[in-house]
């Protein structure tokens, strides 16, 4: 405190953590007080510390409303009095000026199938009595559920004449679960309530036994106390699980990042290059196609083989057999906490570097947009049963009529913003080719740019981008996300704990009479969101993933590595080049900031997202060094650590090298929301976990097999 009265002689430059910058900044910053050291410049710490705060703030607010009256003259909503997040705001943007009738459909909460089938916890339970009482269960997941005495009952043995009944917790009213407000309608079903709901239960039992059946009965709470690893490995790799319903969201996933070499130095006649697709998202978003409505649902393999699939647009749930040579797998898979895109999917799960598995074991079970599971039959992928799909009519622009697509009225809107704040290209110096370069944007994107607009501004542009690119993700939220309420009255608080449609995660105490409650709906209660379409989302990163597919399906085995929309492949003197562009989807020279003809002479990655290179330009004659690798921020402290000649020669070693500690400072919020700057250590290791590599640095998908001569 008493530091805050200081006037004097500049602080020493420790107190400025000079070695927390990045390096560049650290150099402009020793620079900089350098110069104040010399000119004996005099420190005022109250006068300093005003300024600053007065400054902050007043580029926040100019910043604040130059974003506001552009999102008010450009989509006429206010994201600060509308919206709480860019993405909503977007999102209220697209529905209130471009969003067509009878287009987005909202996905009930349990799909389309809900009636007819029960959870994965009851179906594992069922599953789980047929093998200890070893008696033939008839159930969802074999067939319709039976009917029995005129009740729909979760499972049935005719032989024996019992009748299997789980009862989930809240639908029937557990009253070990549930001890208060039980005659209080619930949220999900005002015309009922636990008691109503457990009382519906023991009648439904009642009758069952009074005509003349055993009923065996299995309440949600015990099921999962007694659930041990035994009943939990025999029912999840149970193979009648895969009849469960086809969820939407399980066909959603995300980018491609693998790294397919872990090092590489060029040779005479080779570079490395580096290319990236020119705004993926937005692409897809304006030239994709897209589910409209509400889907036609075919279930059960022999209904769904009668489809072309060529011929149907939608998701579909399917058992498949990956080809064994194929240098790039089609279809992603999630194991072990990871996307992963394997030609096995027991090699895949255990990182098995030879595959000796028989074709059931090499099979995978998954949910994808019909687009990518065509283009893996394509490739040699054989679909050997579909349990599901969800057939939707679909909508795509059309460059020549300028009409169709879902999402192109919006995109084009904000890339108006986004490509005049980017200033004219290098080659546009005279009238005639900032004409020829307008009429060439208006021709390819449909979008007519204003002269008198084109002009760099780096703060409008990044705007743009962020409106343009902050879109779609709302359209894959997760719905049932915590809520934190300021809770200053007793009864508010004993309301939420004793509210059996609400979890209450966690209680903070801000003074004596208010509490910040973090909370979230039980998932038998919560709402669907009108802003939520998964199938919009997973529409929107299949098609990215196929995008990014058709390059690595040119360079072959010459990709070293991939990110999203990324390509930093090998090129050979006598081999054709990805070629580059700029509109929207064409691939851009990710080094040319670098000079013109900059290539990547070596290149060393540790795992996806952990990579380093060498840039050389011709132009220059020099080397430049890149390092990246995430969740670190390579300050100047860090990069003494890790650099390019670290992860080289910890990726290089024949034995497991020992993990690096990094330490480094960094401003947080605690738990009890205080701003703090604490110092973190983290360890960094090489991860290449996705492919299987060997001594040389070469890799292969897993479950890839050589043809045998």
């Amino acid at each position: 405190m008493e530091k805050q009265k200081y006037a004097g002689p500049i602080p020493p430059i420790e107190y400025y953590d000079p070695n927390n910058m990045k390096v560049e900044d650290r150099e402009k910053f020793i620079k900089w007080y350098q110069e104040r050291v010399a000119e004996n410049y005099v420190f005022d710490f109250e006068k300093e510390f005003v300024e600053y705060c007065v400054s902050d703030v007043d580029i926040l607010t100019q910043a604040c409303l130059k974003f506001r009256k552009l999102m008010i003259d450009e989509g006429n909503v206010c994201p600060f009095t509308e919206a709480s997040t860019l993405p909503s705001a977007c999102n209220k943007i697209f529905r209130r000026n471009f969003l067509q009738p009878e287009t987005i459909g909202i996905i009930p909460k349990n799909g389309y199938r809900l009636c007819d089938n029960q959870s994965k916890i009851a179906l594992q339970w069922l599953l789980w009595e047929e093998q200890e009482r070893g008696v033939e269960i008839i159930h969802a997941a074999k067939q319709q559920e039976s009917i029995v005495a005129g009740c729909k009952v979760d499972g049935f043995c005719e032989k024996s004449k019992q009748v299997f009944e789980f009862h989930g917790c809240y639908y029937h009213g557990c009253p070990r679960c549930y001890k208060y407000e039980r005659q209080v309608p619930l949220k999900d079903d005002p015309t009922q309530t636990l008691d109503s709901r457990y009382e519906n239960t023991v009648t439904k039992t009642q009758h069952l036994i009074d005509q003349g059946y055993e009923v065996i009965e299995m309440w949600e709470c015990d099921f999962r106390r007694n659930m041990n690893d035994e009943i939990r490995q025999y029912t999840e790799d149970h193979p009648l699980l895969i009849n469960l319903p086809l969820n939407p969201r399980d066909a959603f996933y995300g980018g491609r990042t693998e790294n397919m070499k872990t090092y590489y130095k060029c040779r005479d006649g080779e570079q490395i290059k580096y290319v990236d697709v020119c705004s993926l998202y937005p692409w897809v978003n304006k030239y994709g196609k897209y589910p409209v409505g509400h889907p036609e649902v075919i279930v059960g393999n022999e209904k769904c083989n009668k489809l072309n699939l060529l011929e149907t647009d939608g998701l579909i749930k399917c058992r498949i057999l990956p080809p064994q040579q194929l240098i790039h797998p089609v279809l992603p898979v999630k194991l072990n906490d990871k996307l992963m895109f394997v030609l096995c999917y027991t090699c895949g799960k255990t990182g098995s570097r030879e595959c000796s598995h028989s074709d059931e074991e090499r099979v995978i079970n998954g949910t994808w947009v019909i687009d990518e599971v065509v283009k893996s039959v394509e490739k040699g992928y054989l679909i050997l049963d579909i349990q599901e799909i969800w057939k939707y009519k679909v909508t795509q622009y059309d460059p020549e009529t300028k009409e169709g697509g879902l999402f192109n009225g919006y995109i084009s809107k904000f890339l108006k913003i986004k490509q005049e704040s980017s200033g004219w290209p290098s080659y546009c110096t005279t009238p005639e080719s900032k004409d020829q370069y307008v009429r060439e944007y208006l021709a390819r994107e449909g979008v007519t740019l204003d002269p008198q607009k084109v002009a760099v501004n780096p703060g409008l542009r990044q705007l743009g981008k962020a409106v343009i690119t902050s879109f779609w993700g709302k359209l894959g939220q997760r719905e049932n996300q915590g809520k934190t309420s300021i809770v200053n009255r007793p009864e508010t608080l004993f309301s939420m704990l004793t509210n059996p449609a609400t979890d209450v995660n966690s209680i903070l105490p801000v003074n004596d009479d208010t509490l910040l409650v973090n909370w979230s709906f039980k998932d038998e209660a919560y709402d669907v969101l009108p802003t939520v379409n998964v199938c919009l989302a997973a529409y929107t990163t299949a098609q990215a993933r196929l995008k990014l597919y058709s390059y690595l399906e040119k360079v072959g085995d010459n990709a070293i590595y991939t990110d999203t929309d990324s390509v930093i492949y090998l090129s050979k003197a006598g081999q054709e080049d990805i070629p580059l562009g700029n509109f929207l989807g064409e691939m851009t020279d990710e080094l040319e900031g670098y000079g013109e003809g900059s290539y990547i002479d070596e290149f060393v990655s540790g795992g996806p997202k952990n990579y380093a290179y060498k840039v050389y330009s011709p132009k220059s004659g020099e080397y430049s060094i890149t390092c990246k690798v995430k969740g670190l921020s390579l300050n100047y402290n860090a990069s003494q650590t890790v650099n390019f000649e670290t992860i080289k020669s910890m990726v290089l070693t024949e034995e497991e090298p020992e993990p690096v500690p990094i330490i480094y400072k960094q401003i947080r919020r605690t738990g009890d929301h205080k701003v703090m700057t604490t110092q973190l250590t983290k360890l960094y290791r090489p991860l290449s976990t996705k492919w299987k590599f060997d001594e040389q640095g070469g890799s292969l998908p897993f479950g890839f097999k050589k043809a045998r001569l």
